[in-house]
């Protein structure tokens, strides 16, 4: 028979084999004798049975098929997954066609047997399937109806009929066309001896237009001078390389049928490959140089074939000395090992996990993974399902059937020569109670594994822990599914509570009911109420509501069994979901409940529920816990209610022209009410010994809502104890809680006395519910009184957080000098200017200062210019601040406003004296006013002028810090005995004069038996190796170092040590400007022996600034600036720092007029530093 006649022959098979299964006769004319013969062979080659090709037969050759065994499902198509637990139609018919062979029958007799068919799928029906999968063939058999399963049942006489009452399926349409030609070929290779997946042949499969095409199976035949046993395997391989079905073996015609079907889009092309399994070892010695060829010889497909068979691939040579990579298999230790039980909601379970670990030949790549789901459990009943390798997750892919779930892993995890990897497969567990889950790996190809050296496909053994060449090459653990579960805990949103009598619906507890794995039904629940006061059977009415306040069952009554206890029985099914119900028992007291008596109710749901039955499983649960679950306890109480005036706002004087100024506060307390309460009005008691009509629109607020507004507004025309406020509408008091009402009023201008507003008369207050007057206990009160004024005060002083006296750079901005705390009483005051001066006039001028600015919090809200022409009598320069944002003072409440200071450059011929101290304050006198917000009247501040600390500027400044000791040990030699860092500001250079310090030491006697030769030393760098220039050579400060046996005397001795140059003339140690020089004090340590011996440093500072500047002969006696004509005595008591910040010369002198103590530097103490300490 030729190629094309094959295609041809093949197509009217697959119409044949529809035709048959159908039920529908076809002309005996339409083809020949040869050609049905043709069609019965290619039957038998593909392992058809006798059924199938009696119907075929019957029917080529015009007769009516018989329908085969599945006749009594009247035609029915099983077009869905069935398993444990399913319902309906589908499992009805499925026991028909099991019914109809012996082989197979659900039951003898009873339900499930010929005729008494049901549609619930149990365990009978598993049974009959596992033996209807045995039959015929069909691996796993293991009770699931999966697609090979319904293909077979759909194979005996099914054809697509569609139940009554339901919506026909949408079909998609079937392509009528597919042209199969040949790829672009494998190139050639070698073929050794346990290759796997060897690829021979790429055909391209296309579809036409109009539909997608079906490929059924494909016919392979191997061709080539070698031998079938040569060939362990055919196997087919889709675009990514990942196998498609099993592997299988040639038959004597030296042909497979490759029957895994795939599906070509339409109007889309697919390449698949054909591949070549070789075996472990070359059996009959033949394989060595033989050749291999795979040929795709048929297709197998509904649709028109069009092209030309046979497709012949490369011609690949076979080898038996190359050895490829191998690898073991075992069990993984993250593999349950075992059977387990898991519950529903379980999350993150490793269902199943395998090593593999490479041999010593090449690395492998791992290129993907197929787990099978055996077992019963469907799709639905899992998520989030991910294969996991090493800690690193990859998503899974399932197939049509629900039961294939397969990982890729691009390029491959390398698995490198001798080491392991585990590979695992784990997710959540949402549904299927009274199922099971097994992730198999079926065959040893469903474990992709590829040599990273000689690139062939490796086929991991059948041994190892787990692992077996049987029909399953790793059996997974068994997991079962437990059945649903029910829980009942006290809810505690329905929380302890007052609740009032002779009132429905009344809250008497409340539960939460969780139930997983499946909707869970009970048909009667029993409460144990206990009724302290009274007793349970004057509790009626009670009904059992959801958390939407759907009633779920009742109501009922309840029924005493020993006084106070008694019992609500609810015998009505009640089904819950799966999910989380919250229920709540509500009902109504009998009038023989009295204030206090309370109510508590509890179950023991192990016991007290019953006929507790899972609705997929139907079978019986025990809810737990076993023991009682009590609800929060309910408290009766009557309507009652009960009013205070607060004690805020407290009595005060008041600025009159006020607009809603709160007079008084009223708390409602409901905390004893057994329900909501309803207030209509208030009666007020209003009191004053001014004029009564002063207070208008008088309103109450709940918050920020008036309650009575418009014409409810009250506007008193007398002193009256009965001042009646009525709602707009009734406000509702809920029980259990507080409200607090304020009463605001408008006050008129010019207002004097004092109002005071409270409670006296009698209230009318009802219940929501009953309607009922409630019980009020009200607590008498005047008010608090405020006394009118007509107008606020305004007081400025400087604050606390002012900061102390402190050096800064010349050309600054935004120095902090003074904080100013402003007080305003009896209302807010908006504030219009606020003025300044120059309080350190005799040190400093109005050229000193560039600016001033004053700050709220970070907002600039002002600023202020000094000039030379406003002064005040005495000679202080004044400000007056222009204020750019709105600052309010508010009522009782400090308000801070922080004035900051802009410096001039200094130099020469900068407007800026060196030395100057300027501090800027408050004018207590005079020019700080605001406009008061109640009274709009003007008013001036009070308080005498501040004083603050002040700024001393020059033109560049010293910061000091301590880096501390890198060595603290007391040894023998030149030792560091105090390290110091001084950092110039950006303004320009320092320098150092002089630095003193006091060395105290553990000994008793003179220092000199431990240091002596101290000396100081300055360096460029942090390591101290570069010495700065212009003093010794080594970096020294003196040209000798100091002789502690002349010169100490005690433990408070205090050493000075001045900078000299190379010839011992007087200078300083030069900072640049923006830059850092590290200093150390050193000296020579004894070598003390036998004892522990300290030895402490520390940096002295000074106090204050220096009272001894005098005039020299360069200047005038009157002339008391740094750099024009004074200069630092040596003499001087605070002289421990002495520096200069180089103001209008860079000359070394002694004699420049240009140098300062220490006091007020950043970081320099003003007594003496933290010591430094060396220790044996």
């Amino acid at each position: 028979m030729s190629i094309k006649k094959n295609v041809a022959v093949f197509v009217g098979l697959a119409l044949a084999v529809a035709v048959a299964g159908v039920a529908v006769p076809v002309s005996a004319a339409a083809l020949t004798q040869a050609q049905i013969d043709a069609i019965i062979g290619l039957l038998q080659s593909f392992g058809a049975d006798q059924s199938t090709i009696s119907n075929v037969q019957t029917s080529l050759t015009g007769g009516t098929p018989t329908g085969g065994t599945g006749g009594t499902t009247g035609g029915y198509v099983f077009n869905a997954n069935l398993t444990m637990g399913s319902s309906g139609t589908d499992v009805k018919n499925l026991q028909k066609v099991l019914n109809s062979n012996a082989d197979t029958q659900v039951a003898a007799s009873g339900v499930g047997s010929a005729g008494n068919e049901s549609s619930y799928f149990g365990a009978l029906t598993k049974a009959a399937v596992i033996k209807f999968q045995k039959k015929y063939s069909i691996t796993p058999a293991v009770g699931y109806v999966g697609a090979i399963t319904r293909a077979k049942l759909n194979s005996m006489g099914g054809v697509v009929v569609t139940p009554p009452g339901t919506t026909p399926p949408v079909v998609t349409p079937i392509g009528t066309g597919l042209t199969v030609t040949a790829g672009t070929q494998p190139a050639p290779q070698l073929a050794p001896l346990n290759a796997a997946r060897v690829p021979m042949t790429n055909i391209t499969f296309t579809a036409g237009s109009d539909g997608d095409v079906t490929v059924n199976s494909l016919v392979v035949e191997r061709g080539g001078p070698s031998v079938d046993a040569d060939v362990s395997g055919i196997v087919l391989l889709n675009e990514s390389g990942a196998q498609v079905g099993l592997a299988k073996t040639l038959n004597s015609a030296h042909q497979v049928t490759l029957n895994e079907a795939f599906t070509v889009k339409a109007g889309q092309s697919r390449t698949m490959t054909l591949g070549m399994n070789r075996p472990s070892a070359d059996a009959d010695s033949s394989s060595a140089g033989a050749v291999f060829v795979l040929s795709l010889v048929a297709v197998n497909t509904s649709a028109t074939v069009s092209g030309s068979l046979p497709i012949a691939g490369t011609a690949q040579t076979g080898n038996a000395g190359l050895t490829i990579g191998s690898v073991t298999n075992a069990r993984g230790p993250l593999d349950p090992a075992g059977a387990a039980s898991k519950n529903v909601g379980t999350t993150g379970y490793t269902f199943s996990s395998i090593k593999v670990t490479a041999g010593s030949t090449e690395d492998v790549l791992i290129k993907s993974i197929r787990w099978n789901q055996a077992s019963s459990a469907a799709s639905s009943d899992l998520a989030n399902l991910i294969t996991v390798v090493e800690g690193t997750s990859y998503p899974t892919i399932v197939d049509s059937t629900g039961k294939y779930y397969t990982s890729v892993f691009g390029s491959g995890i390398k698995v490198e020569k001798g080491f392991s990897k585990e590979i695992s497969i784990k997710g959540d567990i949402t549904g299927g109670s009274g199922r099971t889950v097994a992730f198999n790996i079926e065959k040893t190809t469903d474990l992709n594994l590829v040599g990273a050296l000689y690139g062939y496909g490796i086929t991991p053994p059948t041994s190892g822990t787990g692992f077996s060449a049987g029909s399953i090459w790793y059996a997974a653990s068994t997991i079962s599914i437990n059945t649903g579960s029910l829980t009942v805990s006290a809810d505690t949103s329905v929380a302890a509570q007052n609740v009032a009598i002779n009132l429905a619906n009344q809250p008497l507890g409340g539960f939460s009911v969780e139930v997983k794995g499946e909707s869970i039904s009970v048909a009667s629940l029993v409460f144990n109420v206990m009724a302290t006061g009274d007793e349970v059977s004057d509790i009626t009415n009670v009904s059992l509501v959801d958390g939407n306040g759907a009633v779920l069952a009742g109501p009922v009554d309840g029924v005493d069994v020993l006084d106070p206890s008694g019992t609500l029985t609810f015998s009505g099914t009640i089904t819950f979901p799966v999910g989380i119900t919250k229920l709540q028992l509500k009902g109504k007291l009998g009038t023989d409940f009295v204030n206090n008596d309370t109510v508590q109710a509890s179950t023991t749901p192990s016991s007290n529920w019953t006929t507790v039955t899972g609705q997929v499983t139907n079978q019986t649960i025990t809810p737990s816990p076993s023991t009682a679950v009590t609800a929060n306890t309910m408290t009766v109480k009557a309507a009652a209610l009960t009013i205070n005036v607060l004690s805020t706002p407290v009595a005060q004087t008041v600025v009159a022209g006020g607009q809603d100024f709160v007079f008084t506060a009223y708390q409602l307390d409901a905390t004893a009410s057994g329900e909501d309460l309803r207030i209509a009005q208030l009666l007020l008691d209003y009191s004053t010994n001014g004029t009564a009509t002063n207070l208008t629109s008088c309103r109450l607020y709940n918050g920020t809502t008036a309650l009575n507004t418009g014409s409810n507004a009250v506007n008193p025309s007398a002193a009256a104890s009965s001042t009646t406020f009525t709602f707009d509408s009734a406000l509702v008091v809920t029980k259990g809680t507080t409200k607090s009402l304020d009463l605001k009023c408008n006050i008129a201008s010019g207002s004097s006395g004092q109002y005071y507003w409270g409670i006296s008369a009698t209230q009318t207050v009802t219940g929501v519910t009953s309607g009922q007057a409630a019980t009020i206990t009200q607590n008498s009160a005047a008010g608090q009184r405020m006394t009118m004024s007509s107008a606020g005060t305004l007081a400025i002083a400087l604050d606390a957080s002012s900061p102390s006296y402190k050096v800064a750079s010349a050309g600054t901005t935004g120095n902090t000098v003074s904080v100013l705390r402003l007080t305003a009483t009896n209302e807010d005051i908006n504030l219009s200017t606020i003025a300044l001066q120059l309080t350190s006039s005799a040190t400093s001028t109005s050229d000193d200062v560039t600016k001033v600015t004053l700050w709220e919090g970070t907002t600039q809200v002002g600023e202020a210019y000094f000039n030379t022409t406003n002064k005040d009598s005495t000679g202080v320069w004044m400000a007056t601040s222009t204020l750019s944002s709105a600052v309010v003072v508010t009522k009782d409440v400090d308000k801070l406003l922080t004035v900051k200071v802009d410096f001039p450059s200094q130099s020469t011929t900068g407007a800026g004296k060196p030395g100057s101290l300027v501090a800027i304050d408050h004018n207590g006198s005079s020019g700080t006013y605001g406009t008061g917000a109640s009274s709009g009247t003007t008013i001036y501040a009070t308080g005498s002028d501040t004083a603050t600390a002040g700024i001393r500027v020059f033109k560049s400044v010293p910061t000091i810090t301590f880096p501390g000791l890198s060595d603290t040990v007391l040894s023998a030699g030149r030792k560091d005995l105090f390290r110091f860092n001084v950092t110039a500001a950006p303004g320009g250079q320092v320098g150092i004069q002089r630095i003193s310090v006091r060395i105290s030491t553990s000994s008793a006697t003179a220092s000199s038996d431990m240091v002596d030769a101290v000396n100081a030393y300055a360096y460029e760098d942090s390591s101290y190796s570069t010495a700065v220039s212009g003093i010794q050579s080594d970096g020294a400060f003196m040209s000798g170092s100091l002789d502690l046996t002349a010169n100490w005397a005690s433990n408070a001795t205090q050493f000075d040590i001045s900078a000299a140059d190379s010839a011992n003339a007087s200078t300083t140690v030069v900072v640049p400007a923006g830059a850092t020089r590290y200093f150390v004090v050193r000296g020579d340590v004894a070598n003390l022996a036998g004892a522990s011996y300290s030895v402490a440093t520390v940096l002295e500072g000074d106090a204050s600034y220096s009272a001894n500047v005098y005039a020299n002969s360069f200047g005038t006696a009157t002339t008391t600036y740094l750099a024009t004509s004074t200069y630092l005595f040596n003499t001087s008591a605070q002289n421990d720092f002495i520096w200069r910040p180089f103001s209008t010369t860079t000359a070394q002198s002694m004699n420049a007029n240009d140098f300062a103590n220490g006091y007020g530097l950043s970081g320099l103490p003003s007594g003496s530093s933290n010591s430094q300490t060396l220790n044996k």
